[in-house]
């Protein structure tokens, strides 16, 4: 039998640093004092009611990480002689360190006067002017915490306090483990509401749904901190923490950082690697053609025949572009595809020099295959620093026609110019066209709430107008085009930005389109954004080609890897790069095999 590769993480508690000769001193008459106990400080909101007043306090340390580099304090619960019988308020508080403090241990049984302030929605205790160590040897039994949670009144009651999670949490996302030490985690995976959801009212039910399932594990550590994270320390290239990997049940403190609750641990954090790398895809069928789409995350090879670096994206030095394409070129090459539609190439023509040359060159000879691009215009394909690509293996189709692309907007201006040609695949009579598209992305929204493109607050963000006229002139192009109107097997492909139940995939499905996924997986995702998975690349089939997709996936190589392993983060790390597919992009390739 199979073991589960494990990786254990130790979250140490460090003793708080003293000053030289600062002895600790036991003043056990002054914690009889009369005193705020912490649930009046905490009180039953998100703040405390006592903001900005000087209070008397006491409490036993449950854990302290009080140096610079740390989290610059330590926490405190109520012994249960100075709790109340309320379950909204908190028995929890975190002290924010001064250099009097003496030498506090886990514990500890302290007495101390300072202000009460709200910092980043952590309720704390700050500006220290008098404290006591009364007693020591104290043990703290920990609240039972399990996910989801019922509304984030439960989290706030907790704030401060020790926990125990009893489950076996899911890891979601790891976006800030690089800077933070940070992974998201929650009962199970979570997806971006508009994957599975209409926008609007199913969108934001599954939106709240979402945060009171979600929890960061941390690690003890200020951000962009000295000490070494341990969890960074454990990753290599090889040994990776996925999305969709387990941690098993751990203790810690629940603390708060605005609006977000996370977990100081003080218990070994183990995850355990469930979800593991998959492999190459085997090469189709020989009366079979595979269709690829992927975003080879601003693949720019330099300016000029002399590649010089750095460049308006990607790489920013002569090293960091070879890790990226040695990474590029083991994904596109295992991907054993026929036809690949590229998106975020730079947009310097098709020269010897160019990104496109280079890539096809260099996959031609890893592969030993026939690898070809279309030249979709006489220099450039449209004003973006990025654009779209499209290439193939001349021994296995055949292009038909010349290549055709659509400049109206808010194609060109916003929704970069598609490329569509026409093939054959060989030995056959019949034509397939190709789309490749990569429609305007979710950023940079307009500032007047009155622009359509505005953030409507139904799930799709910003520039979803834009993507959905973008979807229909796309369809009603190909609908009407002279020439292709007459080839009704089509294939859409791309990073169209929008995920499967948003307007632009619904208006392509309107238009007679297919999204065959959701017959072979239809819980397959190719991005992971804000800790939660979804499918931004898509690849529709027309009407007339959807029974002859024999197989649909998502090779699951990038949106769940940490970023970390990515080509740029080598010279923090050399242990975390190989020239391997895995983390080669953010998104995930996605491929169809057709039938002919």
């Amino acid at each position: 039998m199979n073991k589960k590769n494990i990786v254990r993480i130790s979250f140490t508690t460090l003793s708080i640093l003293a000053l030289a000769n600062c002895a600790q001193v036991t003043q056990p008459e002054l914690c009889d004092s009369n005193v705020t106990p912490i649930h009046a400080i905490q009180g039953q909101g998100f703040q405390s009611p006592l903001t900005g007043q000087q209070v008397t306090t006491r409490g036993i340390v449950t854990g302290n990480w009080q140096s610079e580099a740390e989290l610059g304090g330590f926490f405190l619960v109520s012994k249960p002689d100075d709790r109340d019988d309320n379950s909204l308020t908190s028995e929890g508080l975190f002290v924010q360190a001064n250099e009097n403090l003496p030498r506090l241990q886990p514990g500890d049984w302290v007495y101390l006067t300072g202000t009460v302030a709200e910092s980043n929605d952590l309720t704390q205790l700050t500006n220290l002017t008098h404290h006591a160590v009364c007693d020591s040897g104290y043990s703290v039994e920990a609240t039972v915490l399990n996910l989801p949670v019922t509304s984030t009144e439960q989290f706030e009651a907790l704030e401060g306090m020790p926990v125990h999670i009893n489950q076996n949490l899911v890891v979601n996302g790891h976006y800030q483990l690089l800077r933070h030490g940070q992974i998201d985690v929650a009962h199970e995976r979570l997806f971006t509401p508009t994957q599975h959801h209409r926008p609007g009212a199913e969108a934001r039910a599954q939106a709240k749904s979402n945060a009171l399932a979600r929890l960061v594990i941390d690690d003890n550590l200020a951000p962009n901190s000295d000490l070494p994270s341990s969890l960074k320390q454990t990753i290599t290239a090889s040994n990776t923490v996925r999305s969709g990997d387990t941690l098993a049940p751990l203790h810690g403190i629940l603390s708060d950082f605005r609006g977000s609750y996370r977990l100081q641990p003080t218990s070994s954090v183990e995850i355990s690697q469930t979800n593991p790398r998959p492999v190459a895809p085997e090469a189709p069928a020989a009366n079979t053609v595979r269709v690829a789409a992927f975003n080879v995350l601003n693949y720019f090879n330099g300016e000029g025949p002399n590649k010089q670096f750095p460049t308006d994206r990607g790489a920013k030095s002569t090293a960091d572009f070879a890790r990226q394409h040695e990474k590029i070129i083991a994904a596109l090459s295992q991907l054993n595809a026929d036809i690949i539609g590229l998106l975020e190439l730079e947009n310097d023509g098709y020269t010897s020099h160019s990104a496109i040359a280079e890539l096809t060159t260099a996959l031609a000879e890893a592969t030993g295959q026939p690898w070809r691009f279309v030249q979709a215009a006489p220099e450039k394909l449209g004003d973006d620093a990025i654009t779209n690509g499209l290439i193939y293996r001349s021994d296995r189709v055949t292009p038909q026609g010349e290549p055709l692309t659509l400049t109206t907007p808010p194609f060109g201006r916003l929704s970069r110019l598609p490329i569509i040609q026409r093939f054959s695949p060989t030995n056959t009579v019949e034509n397939l066209v190709i789309a490749v598209n990569h429609f305007k992305s979710k950023g940079g929204c307009p500032r007047e709430s009155s622009n359509p493109n505005a953030n409507q607050n139904d799930g799709q963000a910003c520039w979803n107008e834009a993507r959905t006229k973008s979807a229909e002139l796309l369809a009603e192009f190909i609908d009407n085009h002279a020439d292709l109107k007459r080839f009704p097997l089509r294939v859409l492909m791309g990073d169209f930005n929008a995920y499967a139940q948003e307007e632009p995939i619904q208006t392509f499905l309107q238009y007679g389109y297919y999204n065959r996924i959701d017959a072979f997986n239809p819980h397959a995702y190719s991005y992971v954004y804000d800790a939660q998975a979804g499918s931004l690349d898509h690849l529709l089939v027309s009407s007339q080609l959807a029974a002859r997709v024999v197989h649909q996936a998502i090779w699951s190589i990038n949106a769940d890897e940490p970023t970390l392993l990515q080509y740029n983060n080598a010279d923090v790390n050399n242990n975390w790069y190989a020239p391997s597919p895995y983390r080669a992009s953010d998104h995930d390739p996605i491929y169809a095999d057709i039938q002919f």
